[in-house]
C-alpha cells in the first residue's frame, strides 16, 4: 500500500527535517547561520526581527521541558487537510510543537490563529529563529508576515522559499498530503471490487510503488533542488498510477487496438534503445547518460520495474468484466513509459 507518511525515497529528507529543539544549542537571533552572504543590521527584515526578539510563546519553556514523542509537522498538516479541525486537535499540534521545538509549526499556528489567538509578532519571532534559512527566504518571509491583514490567505512555511533545502522539505510535505488523498480515493474504488479483483489490485499496487521508487531515480540529481525534484517525480508516478486505475475501472481510458499496442511497443523499444545508447559527457562517469547523474543501470532497473507494473495492471484488468479493456490499458501505460524515456533522452 502506498505510504501516506514521509517518503523513504530520500534519506536526506529525514536529516533535513531533524531541526534543533528549543533550548538546545545556542543559535544566533535572528538565525543567520546559513545565510552565506553578508547582511546589514539596517535592513528591514533585521529590524523587524529585533523588534519581536522576546515575543515567543509565553509557556514555551514549560512545554519544551517534556520529552516529545510526536511529529508536529505531520499533526499540523493533518489538521489543515480537514474541513474543520477541532480545538482539541489544534491544542495537540501546539503542545507537540512546543515540546519538540518545531519553530515552523509554531510560526504557522500564530500566523493563522489555529488553536491560538492570532499574533503576527509571535509568528515573526519564530520566523526569525528558523534553522537553515536562506537570506532571501528570511527577507521574503518577514515581509510576508508584516503585510498580513485580516482575511489574508493562510500562511505556510513553503510560501516564500528560495533554497533547495526548503524545496526538498516542501516537496516532501506536498507529496505526503497528496499521498493521503490518493490512498482515500483508491480505497473507495477497492471497496467496490469483487474479491478476486481486490487481490489482483493489491499486487498491482505493490508493483506500482516499486516502479515509482525506481522511476524516481531517473531524475538528474545535480543542484540543490534535485532532491525535491526526485520527490516530485516519485509523486507524479504515484499520481499516474492512481489516475490510470480509476480511469480503467470507470472505462475512461481511450480505446485502442492490438495493432496500436504493437506499434507503441515497438516505439518503446526504439526509444529505450536510443536512451541506453546515449554516451556520457563525463569522462569519469562513463555509465551516466549525457551530462546527467542518471545511469544506464537506473534506466534498466526502472524499465524492469515498469514491465512488472504493466503485467500486474494487465492481470488486474483481466479480472474486470467492466471498465477499459486490456488494449486500452496497455496502450495507456506504454504511452506513459515512452514519455518518461523521452524525457531522459533530452539529457543527450
Amino acid at each position: 500500500m502506498f505510504r501516506s507518511g514521509p517518503l523513504v525515497l530520500l534519506p536526506l529528507v529525514l536529516s533535513l527535517l531533524s531541526l534543533p529543539a528549543l533550548g538546545q544549542a545556542e543559535t544566533p537571533y535572528p538565525n543567520t547561520a546559513t545565510f552565506g552572504v553578508p547582511f546589514s543590521e539596517d535592513e528591514a527584515w533585521y529590524r523587524q526581527c529585533k523588534r519581536v526578539e522576546h515575543r515567543g510563546a509565553t509557556d514555551a519553556g514549560a512545554r519544551a521541558a517534556g520529552a516529545a514523542q510526536c511529529e508536529a509537522s505531520g499533526l499540523y498538516y493533518d489538521a489543515r487537510s480537514q474541513a474543520r479541525a477541532s480545538a482539541a486537535q489544534w491544542q495537540a499540534v501546539r503542545e507537540c510543537a512546543l515540546a519538540s521545538g518545531d519553530r515552523p509549526v509554531l510560526m504557522m499556528l500564530y500566523a493563522n490563529g489555529f488553536g491560538v489567538e492570532r499574533d503576527l509578532d509571535v509568528a515573526m519571532h519564530y520566523a526569525c529563529s528558523l534553522d537553515f534559512s536562506a537570506k532571501a527566504e528570511m527577507e521574503a518571509r518577514i515581509a510576508h508576515l508584516a503585510s498580513m491583514r485580516p482575511g489574508s490567505p493562510v500562511f505556510d512555511q513553503c510560501d516564500d522559499i528560495t533554497s533547495g533545502h526548503m524545496g526538498t522539505i516542501c516537496a516532501d510535505i506536498r507529496e505526503t498530503q497528496a499521498g493521503r488523498v490518493r490512498d482515500a480515493r483508491l480505497a473507495q474504488m477497492v471497496r467496490q471490487l469483487p474479491k478476486a479483483a481486490r487481490d489482483r489490485f493489491e499486487a498491482l499496487r505493490t508493483a506500482a510503488e516499486r516502479y515509482a521508487g525506481a522511476g524516481s531515480a531517473e531524475t538528474d540529481m545535480q543542484g540543490t533542488a534535485a532532491p525535491g525534484l526526485a520527490i516530485a517525480r516519485h509523486g507524479r508516478l504515484r499520481e499516474q498510477f492512481m489516475q490510470a486505475a480509476l480511469d480503467a475501472a470507470a472505462g475512461k481510458l481511450p480505446p485502442s487496438s492490438a495493432e496500436q499496442v504493437a506499434q507503441l511497443d515497438r516505439e518503446l523499444n526504439r526509444v529505450y534503445g536510443e536512451v541506453m545508447a546515449l554516451p556520457s559527457s563525463q569522462a569519469e562517469q562513463p555509465e551516466r547518460i549525457g551530462e546527467s547523474t542518471i545511469s544506464r543501470a537506473d534506466v534498466r532497473e526502472a524499465e524492469r520495474r515498469w514491465i512488472a507494473y504493466r503485467n500486474a495492471f494487465l492481470a488486474f484488468g483481466a479480472q474486470r468484466s467492466s471498465g477499459s479493456d486490456i488494449h486500452a490499458i496497455h496502450a495507456h501505460l506504454l504511452r506513459q513509459r515512452i514519455e518518461a524515456l523521452r524525457r531522459i533522452a533530452r539529457y543527450r
